[in-house]
């Protein structure tokens, strides 16, 4: 209520704020947050701003860091298979970004970050870094129903641009490359890079798991509570994590059904065999990194 009205009151003098939470005094730890889509990332990155963050401790922004992606790609991106071709070169160019960044001064550091292990092995000693992991194929889907309702990026599918056949759009998308690259979003952005298929998935997960040992905090969006405890074990300081559902604030009367048909869809027995195969390596993947970190 009271950022809502300050919002209002800049906005009457020709001023847009961006307001953020900080810590309410200096902090002595240098931190990155490695936020991956759907994992909690929004709430999760709020509460670690108000224990970290100092004053100019921003988010990376994701419009400007995909425009830097696309000032040095040379390829055209006009087909599903270009987009994720695009997807794979944006991912280096996040590494490079993290780079630049996890050497300066910022307290805290957070964004849709790629990491990989030169990065980790370089900074990890020096600033702590965390991310919060979730099931596959739940991410995935939640992933993909969000992006379909509020992505307005036609080189990031799914978008919103396309309403009139969703369900064989979702068909292309989820059954093609686009899909894998969805059901390997977090290998990818710890070990480094999207795998091609299931063997190079699999010769990836020591790699994932290897750069999660450098991390000094790994939470899991299915038990938050024991992510609070660790967190609190670690820097003697409590985290409070507020419930932020950006999806359900997307829907309205005109989208209602376009959710029920994409939630249909993901209910199909052929869907769900499918998602279960292409997400295989990262559950597992996920479930050893479980095992390490919380159990």
């Amino acid at each position: 209520m009271l950022a809502s009205s300050i919002k209002r009151l800049f906005k009457q003098f020709g001023f847009s704020p961006q307001l953020a939470p900080i810590a309410k005094q200096p902090v002595k730890e240098k931190v990155a947050f490695i936020h991956i889509a759907k994992c909690g990332g929004i709430s999760i990155d709020n509460a670690l701003r108000a224990v970290f963050a100092q004053p100019g401790d921003k988010r990376l922004c994701r419009e400007t860091s995909i425009a830097g992606s696309l000032a040095n790609y040379q390829s055209p991106i006009e087909t599903l298979e270009d987009c994720c071709d695009f997807s794979e070169h944006h991912l280096l160019h996040l590494q490079h970004v993290l780079k630049y960044f996890a050497q300066s001064n910022h307290s805290f550091i957070s964004g849709h970050w790629g990491v990989n292990s030169e990065i980790l092995k370089a900074h990890a000693h020096k600033r702590d870094f965390i991310t919060v992991l979730r099931d596959p194929e739940s991410r995935l889907k939640s992933n993909y129903i969000f992006n379909k309702l509020s992505n307005s990026l036609k080189i990031m599918p799914p978008n919103n641009i396309n309403t009139d056949s969703v369900i064989s759009e979702a068909k292309e998308i989820v059954f093609g490359r686009r899909g894998w690259q969805m059901a390997n979003t977090q290998i990818a952005f710890i070990a480094g890079k999207y795998p091609k298929h299931l063997d190079d998935a699999k010769k990836l997960q020591s790699t994932f798991i290897d750069n999660l040992n450098h991390f000094k905090l790994v939470g899991f969006l299915e038990d938050l509570p024991s992510f609070k405890k660790q967190f609190y074990a670690t820097y003697q300081k409590d985290v409070r994590i507020k419930k932020h559902n950006a999806t359900s604030r997307l829907v309205d009367g005109t989208k209602q059904l376009m959710l029920d048909d994409l939630r249909q869809f993901f209910d199909d027995k052929s869907t769900k065999r499918h998602l279960e195969k292409i997400c295989s390596v990262e559950k597992e993947s996920y479930l050893i990194a479980k095992e390490r970190h919380f159990e």
